[in-house]
Parts: C-alpha cells; structure tokens; sequence
C-alpha cells in the first residue's frame, strides 16, 4: 500500500467514527430561505441608496444622495472642480498646475448613465480620456497623469458598499483602476439589496450570462484600495484608486417620465 492510500484508509476510518459529531450522517439542499448571504438590506429605494451609501463610507469612501439626473451632472461637475481645485491648494509652489490636474480617464458617453455630462466637462476644459487599447504605449502616456477617473456601474450592493464594474467596450477598466480618484455615478435603479438579489434578477431576466460572457473583466469594488502589512497597519491607495466618491441619484422618476 502507498503512503497516499494509507493516508487516506486512516481518514476515512477517522470519518466513519460514531464520535465525530462533523459530518452529520444525513444531508439535505439548503431551501432558497435558508441559503446564508454576505449580508441583508431592506427598505425602498432610498432607503437602499442611504445604506449603500453608509456601507462605501464605513469602508472609506464617501458619498452624495441626490434625487435628480440634473443634479447628478451638477454634482459630478462640482465634485471634479473640487478635487482639482484641492490639488493645486496642496501645492506650495509659484506654479501649482501639474500634468494630469485636468485630465479625466472617463467611460464613453453611451456607457455613462447621465447625458450631456462628457460636454459640460470638456467646456470647462477637462481634457476628456477614453481608453481603447492599452496595449497601445501612446494611449498609456496620455492617461498617465490622470488624476481622476468616472464611471458608472453595473450594479451596486446595499448590504455591503460594493459595486459590480465589467470591463468592455467603452467601460475601460483603467478608469476605476489607474487613477487616484474614483468618480462613481450610481443611478438607484441599480442598487439592489445584495449581491444574490442582483444575480436573481438578472437570471429572472435572462441576462446574467450575456453580462458575463460580453464582459472582458468583472471586478467588484468595494471602496477605495487598502492593503495591509503584517501588523496591520492599513495603507490606502496602493492598488487602485486612493479616494471614492459616489454620485447616487435617482433615476427611476426619470424613466417614468421618458426623460
């Protein structure tokens, strides 16, 4: 006999043995009531959308509830303004203006969940980056310096402050994952109390497959990027973006109204 085939002989007799109280003798398929999830939320939408938002700054991220599209653009706009405004404030220099300040890697416009906000940027002079291949060394340069980064989602969980980003055409993953900031537009339509309800629904629909194949990379976030070292000690920003903010608004009312 083989030591494998002996190591195993002497496991399976420790497994038959009367005493173990693990595993029980008889098992059964947990019912859909019973399966254990991450976590649970519930409530309406805005009550959804409070809890998200609660869960992202307990991991330290932050955010911003409000209740229409025009709001939102009005509020990514600003927020944008506020980090650029930030930078050059943090600078002790004659001239505080560095490459990148205004430079934004950005999803394509049909991606993001709220027209007209890649135009007002560009009006106000945000130099407006659209990863399409980042195999190409001249499109890597002109991200680089990147300060910031927007997106939408796919979904986004209450019970833990995650969010579902898969990458695809126009839905660079460089825009969450290269720059120091991370702009999160979140429509409430998309928030779900957890991540079983998210994939329950999508199979309901009879998307989740299509989502997974079409997708180049699904990555959930959860907050901003934190490591750690033997001590514990947390650092932020090391793997991915140091700072995200999310844009959480509305937009449901707006369907209704076809608008």
């Amino acid at each position: 006999m083989s030591p494998r085939d002996e190591i195993l002989n002497r496991l399976r007799a420790v497994l038959h043995s009367p005493e173990m109280r693990f595993p029980p003798p008889e098992t059964r398929r947990l019912t859909n009531a019973e399966r254990m999830t991450v976590g649970r939320a519930e409530g309406d939408r805005w009550a959804l959308a409070r809890r998200f938002g609660a869960e992202l700054e307990a991991l330290h991220g932050s955010f911003e509830v409000v209740e229409t599209v025009a709001e939102a653009r009005m509020a990514a706009i600003g927020h944008l303004q506020g980090w650029v405004a930030e930078d050059l404030a943090s600078r002790r220099t004659e001239r505080p203006e560095q490459p990148g300040d205004r430079d934004v890697v950005i999803w394509s416009p049909e991606k993001l969940p709220i027209d007209g906000l890649t135009p007002a940027l560009v009006d106000l002079e945000f130099q407006l980056v659209e990863p399409v291949d980042l195999h190409d060394s001249d499109e890597r340069e002109r991200m680089r310096h990147a300060r910031s980064g927007i997106t939408g989602v796919d979904a986004a969980f209450a019970a833990t402050g995650t969010v579902v980003l898969g990458a695809g055409p126009g839905k660079s993953r460089a825009a969450s994952l290269t720059p120091f900031r991370h702009l999160l537009l979140v429509p409430i339509s998309r928030i779900y109390p957890t991540a079983e309800a998210w994939m329950a629904a999508m199979r309901q629909e009879g998307t989740l497959t299509d989502f997974l194949r079409e997708s180049r990379n699904v990555a959930l976030v959860s907050g901003p990027s934190k490591s750690a070292d033997l001590e514990g000690i947390l650092t932020m920003g090391v793997h991915g973006p140091k700072v995200v903010h999310a844009v959480i608004f509305d937009d449901i009312e707006a369907m209704i109204r076809g608008y």
